[in-house]
């Protein structure tokens, strides 16, 4: 079997080696090839076999003068271990990556490994960013690479043998108690060599229809802006479903958001006519409102104290020296110091004909809750809200030569 790695031999990389067949080949091709390397390796202790992974490692890695990290995590028993191993092993990962300033991880994943993921989503009917595991990805703030994604394992472990690498069979791998190994047992393992090239072909093809349906929606939807919703109805059921899923992906980046869930969300986009609100952690909020959808803060809560007049810019308004009629105010010392912030529930104007409350003219305006949370007002000495953008001053602070102005 000849296989080529091509990759730059000018940059550093990171090897995950568990001991297994297809980790020892990888590392046996990158020093091979003569690559920059650093290995890592985590020992869970929690299988008879996993000392002696690490002893295949570690002998290979002094063999070969190769620098080498091994973790030891304990796991505490309190949430799921396959979950907790996979968190633990890349901030593990992650920290040597970025001490040696690595060009990418190496992880020896291979053909079956995206089979069997592939199937699991079948199965399970789950939603996905790709079906089975990509070669070239990035995940945990790394570059990821996995150079022995077009290879099966049989291949794998014929080129070990054939090579004299020493590997480590995981005794777990043959039991029944994970999904991903019934999969493999039961389903992979009969597969002929030609149902295994249709099953790929199927997996591709999925890919590649998700991909072109992501196109589609980043052409014709701004995701970090809102969704129409009149454009958005005319959508299939899977575009939709795409949809949400990108939009909760821009606001909560790898938070998971279950099936159900984007299931009821779509029920309340088609049935409800008021709009809603709905959390999607402690500080992001979906916001169905006005015929369009959009994502945001909960709160947007910020104040600044002026002692005296200033020009000055930021994210929530600009102070200038000049601007339109309804921008101006004319404050005096008296008035100082001023704060300026986002306007809350109860805040209100004096204008010539009454008292106006901020929530009202928002409301009555159709300003989007993601705005209204950060409209700016500024309030003098005594409390007093004596400007509102859009609103302007109230009627004690208005005259023919304002002195202060906010423009945005």
């Amino acid at each position: 079997m000849s296989i080529s790695l091509n990759l730059n031999k000018e940059k550093k990389y990171l090897v995950a080696v568990s001991g297994g067949c297809d980790s020892m080949m990888l590392l046996s091709l990158c020093v091979k090839e003569g690559y920059d390397l650093l290995i890592c390796h985590v020992n869970y202790k929690l299988r008879a076999s996993a000392d002696r992974d690490e002893k295949i490692v570690k002998d290979f890695c002094q063999i070969h003068k190769l620098s080498l990290y091994v973790d030891y995590p304990v796991f505490d028993g309190k949430e799921n271990f396959q979950a907790w191993a996979r968190e633990r092993r890349y901030k593990f990962f992650k920290e040597i990556y970025d001490l040696n300033n690595c060009e990418a991880l190496l992880i020896a994943h291979h053909l079956d490994d995206g089979l069997e993921n592939y199937l699991m989503s079948k199965e399970r009917n789950s939603k996905t960013w790709y079906y089975g595991i990509s070669e070239d990805t990035y995940h945990h703030g790394m570059r990821i690479i996995r150079p022995l994604m077009n290879l099966r394992k049989k291949e794998i472990e014929k080129y070990c043998l054939d090579n004299n690498i020493d590997f480590g069979v995981d005794e777990t791998n043959l039991s029944f108690q994970y999904t991903r190994n019934r999969i493999r047992h039961k389903k992979l393992e009969k597969m002929s060599d030609e149902e295994i090239k249709i099953l790929q072909r199927e997996m591709e093809e999925k890919n590649q229809e998700l991909t072109n349906d992501i196109n589609y929606i980043k052409e014709k939807y701004d995701l970090k802006k809102e969704i129409n919703i009149s454009e958005y109805r005319k959508e299939n059921s899977t575009i939709k479903t795409l949809i949400l899923r990108l939009l909760l992906e821009e606001s909560c980046p790898g938070k998971s958001f279950s099936s159900d869930f984007i299931n009821d969300l779509k029920d309340k986009i088609k049935t409800s006519a008021k709009g809603f609100k709905i959390e999607l952690d402690e500080s992001k909020l979906i916001v169905c409102e006005y015929g369009l959808l959009y994502c945001c803060q909960k709160k947007d809560d910020f104040k600044y104290v002026l002692n005296k007049i200033e020009y000055l810019q930021n994210e929530y308004f600009i102070l200038a020296n000049k601007g339109e009629t309804i921008q101006q105010m004319t404050v005096s010392e008296d008035d100082f110091p001023l704060i300026i912030r986002n306007y809350r529930l109860q805040d209100k104007i004096q204008l010539r004909y009454g008292h106006k409350k901020v929530n009202r003219f928002l409301i009555d305006r159709k300003v989007l809750y993601k705005d209204r949370i950060k409209w700016p007002v500024v309030e003098n000495r005594e409390g007093q809200i004596i400007f509102v953008k859009d609103i302007g001053c109230d009627v004690n602070h208005y005259s023919i030569k304002p002195n202060l102005f906010m423009v945005k």
